[in-house]
């Protein structure tokens, strides 16, 4: 099933200068929110390579394995919903939008 589409019927001719102002702040705040994963996954696998490295003792080497699977995780989540996202505000082209 598919999500609702809020620019499907309209033809890209008849948006507004505030639609595509709002379109570009969407796809802005779509692009942040995948940073803000990157930053997270980065820091989540960074710690983990220190605990799991650098600490000798076994539960700080499980916990850093941990911290590592769940940076990796966290990447793939905020790049497939930055995909989702990227695709629900794709505009149509004019070829396929019907001029009625």
């Amino acid at each position: 099933m598919r999500k609702h589409d809020p620019y499907s019927q309209i033809a890209p001719a008849r948006l507004i200068t505030r639609d595509w102002l709002a379109l570009s702040r969407t796809r802005l705040a779509n692009e942040r929110t995948l940073l803000a994963y990157v930053r997270t996954s980065v820091s989540l696998v960074g710690l983990g390579l220190i605990m799991a490295r650098w600490f000798d003792h076994s539960v700080a080497v499980v916990t850093g394995i941990a911290l590592i699977i769940l940076g990796i995780v966290a990447m793939g989540i905020g790049g497939w919903r930055f995909i989702q996202e990227n695709r629900r505000c794709r505009l149509p082209t004019p070829r396929n939008v019907d001029t009625d």
